[in-house]
């Protein structure tokens, strides 16, 4: 009797103690994986303006245009015309630029001697006369660039105009204005539009110009030497459209296609393809431009954002409580696992998934739809179904927000600042200005969570003046 008194003893009071364990809620972890970083930067397009004066042009070419432009010094060619014709320029040549031609006016100064002779019976009679006249050669080029960066012109007449009419009667013959004033033109339109030419490829090389921006453009720029930050362009085509001019200038825009990269740290990897490709003809040109910045959050840093919030927190559901006592945080395919531990009325680990993105609001990187675990829950399900349905993942996700603001601000306002005119190399220089900042949605790696960053504004590539 006491036998069984003292087993029945024992037996209550191993149901007493086991009872009063509780048992550790343990599911599965969910697997650690990574999706591979396949960012495509956006490219960006850089614009190369080359402007010229018109008047710069005009002065060129009334330098090449001097004293005698034309001389006819034989009575007896272009078929015995008996006629002998010298131009000289009157003033300086006037010249514009409408409607993508070139408009421009040559005042001459002539000379001309002419008269008949008749030759007969052995005989020969002649009566010659010269006369001054003065004369106003109206023309226009229109330009071209070619695939190959030269420059093509066409000179075409546009008539003239006498200024002082040459009035010369010799006998019954009258001297014969109109066939003048076409030989005239007819020869100077040749030698105008050679002048036009070589004055354009003078004043407007574009191909020098830009096979230099092209090829100092690859090499990586040193934005700022305190935080080793580095822009790197890869440039990939050009575009350029139609020369156009207004207010006495005349502008040829090209634009470089390229993939433009910012790096913190040391200088990046880099290859110069020095060779010019061919110009993309283009009716209209954009002038977008996007800095590809690749931001880091490391998960050490995720983790101690992480702890500040959420460790030793505790939360109640009715009767029940929990308590956060450690937490982790790593990659699950293209969500983010938050593990952590818990003890109060349930004892054990809790795996929790979202997604990161980006809020622009305040610029931090913040948790999307976080839930627990598919495993997880379902364990809830069957043994806490007060935790699994309690709402602790909406309590969660407005704490997990991660700050990565200053560092995107910091980045943006040195970019900026270096922008406004950096030296790329002897006669260029780059000029931009940002006027936008977007994160692109955020990418989970081994070592952190990238965020792709576009800094979106204008740049060109300038001229110094020299």
């Amino acid at each position: 009797m006491r036998s069984l008194i003292c087993n029945v003893f024992y037996f209550s009071l191993l149901i007493l103690v086991l009872g009063s364990c509780k048992s550790t809620f343990i599911p599965e972890k969910p697997a650690e994986s990574y999706q591979p970083f396949n960012y495509q930067p956006k490219p960006s397009l850089i614009n190369l303006p080359v402007e010229m004066k018109v008047p710069e042009l005009e002065t060129f070419l009334n330098k090449q245009l001097t004293g005698l432009i034309y001389d006819d010094n034989s009575l007896d060619n272009n078929g015995g015309d008996n006629m002998m014709v010298k131009a000289w320029k009157k003033d300086n040549i006037k010249l514009s630029f409408d409607k993508g031609q070139f408009v421009y006016n040559v005042p001459l100064k002539l000379w001309i001697k002419a008269g008949w002779k008749v030759e007969q019976f052995g005989i020969s009679l002649s009566d010659y006369r010269e006369v001054n006249a003065e004369i106003a050669l109206d023309f226009h080029t229109s330009v071209s660039v070619n695939k190959d960066w030269t420059i093509t012109t066409k000179t075409v007449s546009d008539g003239y105009k006498w200024l002082s009419k040459p009035v010369l009667k010799i006998g019954p013959i009258d001297l014969p204005i109109t066939f003048i004033a076409d030989l005239i033109i007819k020869y100077n339109m040749e030698t105008i539009s050679s002048a036009i030419d070589d004055g354009m490829k003078a004043s407007l090389d574009l191909r020098t110009n830009a096979q230099q921006a092209w090829t100092d453009i690859q090499k990586p720029m040193l934005l700022d030497p305190t935080y080793g930050l580095w822009l790197r362009v890869i440039p990939k085509t050009i575009s350029a459209s139609p020369i156009t001019g207004g207010k006495g200038i005349i502008r040829h825009t090209s634009s470089i296609q390229a993939v433009t990269e910012c790096f913190t740290g040391k200088q990046p990897p880099y290859t110069v393809n020095s060779t010019l490709p061919d110009l993309v003809p283009a009716s209209k040109l954009s002038d977008d431009f996007v800095i590809n910045v690749t931001s880091y959050i490391y998960y050490p840093y995720i983790d101690s954002i992480s702890k500040a919030q959420l460790l030793n927190t505790s939360y109640k559901f009715g009767n029940k409580n929990i308590t956060i006592t450690g937490v982790k945080v790593y990659g699950g395919d293209d969500k983010m696992i938050v593990e952590t531990d818990v003890t109060g009325s349930l004892t054990g680990k809790l795996y929790f998934a979202g997604k990161p993105a980006y809020r622009s609001s305040d610029s931090c990187i913040v948790m999307n739809d976080l839930e627990f675990h598919m495993k997880t829950r379902n364990l809830l399900l069957e043994s806490a179904s007060w935790l699994a349905n309690g709402g602790i993942e909406r309590i969660l996700e407005k704490k997990m927000v991660y700050p990565a603001g200053a560092s995107l601000r910091e980045t943006y306002d040195l970019i900026q600042k270096n922008l406004k005119h950096y030296d790329i190399a002897e006669g260029f220089f780059l000029s931009g200005n940002l006027t936008k900042m977007e994160v692109l949605q955020p990418v989970l790696t081994q070592d952190s969570i990238v965020a792709p960053v576009s800094l979106q504004g204008k740049l060109m590539i300038g001229l110094e003046n020299k």
